[in-house]
């Protein structure tokens, strides 16, 4: 078959590498780099690079067939201590997967070998034809067309409104921020942090090789609340809340800041049992969003319509 692939992310990901079968496969993505909401932003800071790591954090593996995509790629498993602020308790860190480049790197280690036609954005699917449109070139058919992209966002470009919730998503805010030295913070990473902070943790905590960097994501609440607030307000929320909360000097903080917006990030658990949506004969729709909020969730949907298609 002629399958092509909007979006190049962890259930692209699960889709491709449990197909069975010859077929041509093309993935179109809008971003620069695959890897979907698993991002990395880096930078040079002396001569060094800064990472940024503003998607998911970490990855676990409840199935053994995903830890094995996860350690393929050269995920090791978070390294240090986690404190949950909140109840001052240590929480477990070795059920939890990192890679020291970011958790896109698994998506792009998986789809190395495929063709991907980044910076393409797909502006229209016909469902009756099978074809797909992108600006300023031709439509192109496929016998197979898959959406791995946020619901609401296959809605619009397929002319149609498929069945969710409205609350099926919610957005997430993320800051990152390069530090003097991370001497004052007792733990690699801090979960429950207030009720604005969710999160937060130390580059080190992935990765010991570049300068020292925190990430911090806000709540879910919050992100919501605030996320059309200007970068610069959130970044200073961010900086103002861990050092109110966790007792940090705020002159460990500099001034290069990262800051980063989902708008269909987080989303509920167990939207559909079969883990993907089919539009028709000829196009389906798989996501996070059909099984539940985790980076696995994304992998099994994939996984479970390869299986369909395969069998």
């Amino acid at each position: 078959m002629d399958i092509g692939i909007i979006g190049a992310g962890m259930s692209t990901v699960g889709f491709i590498t449990n197909l069975k079968g010859s077929h041509e496969i093309t993935i179109f993505d809008k971003a620069r780099s695959a890897g979907g909401r698993l991002t990395m932003h880096s930078r040079e800071h002396e001569g060094n690079i800064i990472k940024f790591n503003l998607g998911a954090q970490y990855a676990k593996a409840h199935s053994l067939d995903f830890k094995r995509v996860l350690e393929a790629a050269g995920c090791k498993t978070l390294s240090g201590t986690i404190l949950d602020n909140l109840n001052q308790t240590i929480i477990k860190s070795s059920d939890k997967f990192v890679h020291r480049d970011g958790l896109h790197s698994v998506v792009k280690y998986h789809l190395a070998d495929k063709r991907i036609e980044l910076e393409r954005s797909v502006t229209n699917i016909n469902l009756k034809e099978s074809m797909l449109s992108f600006n300023g070139s031709p439509e192109k058919k496929f016998d197979l067309i898959i959406s791995s992209i946020p619901l609401p966002q296959f809605n619009k470009i397929a002319n149609i409104n498929a069945t969710f919730n409205d609350d099926l998503y919610s957005k997430c805010l993320a800051v990152g921020v390069l530090l003097k030295n991370d001497m004052p913070f007792t733990h690699s990473c801090y979960k429950n942090i207030s009720d604005k902070l969710s999160w937060a943790s130390l580059s080190r905590s992935f990765c010991d090789e570049s300068p020292i960097s925190i990430t911090m994501h806000f709540s879910q609440d919050f992100s919501n609340n605030s996320f059309d607030l200007e970068n610069k307000d959130i970044a200073s929320i961010a900086i103002d809340d861990i050092v109110k909360s966790l007792g940090i000097d705020k002159a460990l903080f500099t001034d290069n800041i990262k800051v980063f917006k989902w708008r269909y990030a987080l989303c509920k658990k167990n939207y559909t049992k079969e883990g993907y949506m089919k539009i028709n004969d000829n196009v389906f729709a798989i996501g996070d969003w059909a099984l539940g909020p985790r980076v696995e969730s994304a992998y099994d949907s994939g996984k479970h319509l390869a299986q369909l298609i395969s069998e």
